[in-house]
């Protein structure tokens, strides 16, 4: 079978493609992947195809991460990020998934479905973090997360009131020319597509979120997707020689976000190891290349890094909360500290508090020096985290999130054809 799989997204959301196209390919599929370029070599290290999609990622993942931005805000810079590019972007979809026997796709809205409506093929969506109402937390980037279970409830209806109002602007006309209706004006998720309803996997594990009783059966829950085959790698002898030489080092790095200004947010970074008298490794990730920093012996910096080795040496983990950062530093039993930029990364360290496996979140537009030094000294000084995070971990171990949405995958797709049958 021939699956196309969709996201319009950062390392974040691409990699976990990758793991689950890899286990669809050992069950004879051929799998596409269709991302932004950046993208192609991981993709096809992995024996997958590769179709690279418009736009640039470093742009697109500026605009959506500038600090202080959510709700109406974040809907608004998604406008700004895609508007140009939108109808190539189309363009490159169609033509991704032209042959395809069935798809699957990361949130963003209905768009993609509207690609699986006309070629009238099978549509899986996955989830990395919650987009189907409930009482536990909000629609991701929506304002106050912190708040009641009906505000939880009601910014699902506002969420998607506006995301209806967008894609009504900018499909409409493509929707039309593609000879297909025009989607409804909706206040929920619209799962319906052809007289089928839309299979949802959340590659998310039920102990760190358990499962609202409130979604349907349509809606399942994986575990988190990561990558059980052994991690080989050799570190190079500076960083041996900086993890021998002293206690173990905390981890630091924000992934993917390169919106604001990261020199001055790295500078507080360092200014905060010091005075709290640490040792860390930082990842400067996609800023790497802008930002010229020397190593000592408080600080390493370092490139990309697999965070399935380096989190082993570690002991403790601060970064930037995204959905399968902080999967890996809660599997790998770390005490953990998320420092937001937007999106669903608050959601994420809220959890991570509320299973005790780290402080507050400490939100980077209120990231100052003083604040994280009292917060690195929180998450360093309290045995209750690592506790916490090392028994949560033995249970995540157990979990091959993975296998199971392979499995779930195979079996909605194998049901859509036979109900179509």
């Amino acid at each position: 079978m021939r699956i196309s799989m969709l996201t319009i997204g950062s390392m974040g959301d691409v990699r976990p493609y990758v793991l689950l196209g890899k286990e669809l390919k050992k069950r004879g599929h051929e799998i596409t992947v269709a991302a932004f370029a950046p993208f192609r070599e991981m993709a096809e290290e992995a024996g997958l195809h590769f179709f690279p999609l418009s736009g640039d990622v470093m742009k697109v993942m500026s605009n959506l991460m500038k600090p202080g931005v959510n709700g109406t805000g974040f809907l608004n810079q998604v406008e700004k990020s895609l508007k140009h590019i939108l109808p190539a972007l189309l363009d490159d979809l169609m033509q991704s998934v032209d042959g395809a026997d069935a798809m699957c796709c990361t949130f963003f809205g209905s768009m993609f479905y509207s690609i699986a409506e006309k070629y009238n093929i099978p549509c899986i969506q996955t989830q990395y973090f919650p987009m189907d109402p409930n009482g536990v937390t909000p629609i991701s980037s929506a304002p106050r997360l912190n708040q009641s279970k009906s505000w939880n409830l009601t910014s699902y209806k506002l969420g998607y009131f506006l995301i209806s109002l967008l894609e009504k602007r900018y499909l409409t006309d493509w929707r039309k020319a593609q000879g297909l209706s025009v989607r409804k004006i909706s206040t929920k998720p619209d799962y319906t597509l052809q007289g089928h309803t839309i299979p949802v996997i959340y590659a998310i594990s039920p102990l760190v979120m358990p499962r609202p009783r409130r979604w349907g059966e349509h809606i399942h829950m994986s575990g988190f997707w990561w990558n059980d085959d052994p991690c080989i790698y050799e570190p190079d002898p500076a960083l041996a020689d900086f993890l021998a030489k002293g206690d173990k080092p905390l981890y630091i790095g924000f992934g993917s976000m390169v919106s604001g200004n990261m020199s001055k947010t790295f500078a507080t970074v360092i200014k905060a190891v010091r005075a709290a008298n640490l040792r860390a490794i930082i990842s400067l990730g996609w800023s790497g290349e802008k930002l010229h920093m020397k190593n000592d012996d408080h600080v390493f910096f370092a490139d990309h890094i697999p965070h399935d080795w380096l989190f082993q040496q570690v002991s403790a983990v601060v970064h930037h909360g995204g959905a399968g950062t902080t999967a890996s530093g809660l599997r790998a039993g770390k005490p953990t500290l998320v420092i937001p930029f937007g999106g669903d990364q608050p959601f994420w360290g809220s959890r991570v508090q509320a299973l005790g496996c780290g402080p507050k979140p400490l939100r980077r537009e209120n990231l100052t020096v003083a604040k994280l030094t009292k917060s690195l000294l929180d998450l360093t000084s309290h045995a209750s985290y690592r506790v916490a995070a090392e028994e949560l971990a033995e249970r995540l171990r157990t979990e091959h999130g993975v296998q199971r949405a392979a499995d779930m995958m195979e079996q909605e797709i194998a049901a859509w054809k036979e109900a179509d049958a």
